[in-house]
């Protein structure tokens, strides 16, 4: 159980970490989050703009607890398949965001749906239980 919390955590660490990659300017409207895009444009903001301060407290604390509810009800799921398993290796947090943005950006669909979908499809697809 142990080993299992601390994998959680490398997960949690991973998904709110700093993106580096390009952004478009952030705009008020993005911390409505509605959509996935939404959250990848508060997680990849600028060091520049202006909100990126709040983007990235915004960000982070949205995944981390997305990720802490979802971990909670898989650990209360009867169910035998998990949504998904946490990695073995750590990445640090500026790699897990990059690697959801990156993710997220290459699907159109999943930039349209709700940012938790889109935080739980990520883990599923990017972390499946073997």
């Amino acid at each position: 159980m142990k080993n299992r919390t601390i994998r959680l955590i490398v997960v949690a660490t991973v998904l709110v970490a700093a993106g580096g990659a390009q952004a478009a300017p952030l705009s008020r409207d993005d911390f409505q989050l509605t959509t996935t895009a939404n959250l990848v444009s508060l997680c990849s903001a600028d060091q520049t703009d202006p909100l990126y301060t709040a983007a990235q407290n915004f960000c982070h604390g949205f995944a981390v607890g997305t990720y802490r509810a979802i971990a909670a009800e898989e650990a209360a799921s009867q169910v035998k398949h998990k949504l998904f398993c946490p990695p073995q290796q750590t990445m640090t947090r500026d790699q897990a965001i990059s690697g959801f943005v990156q993710w997220a950006s290459a699907r159109p669909k999943t930039l349209e749906s709700p940012p938790t979908d889109g935080i739980v499809e990520y883990l599923s697809t990017q972390y499946p239980c073997k």
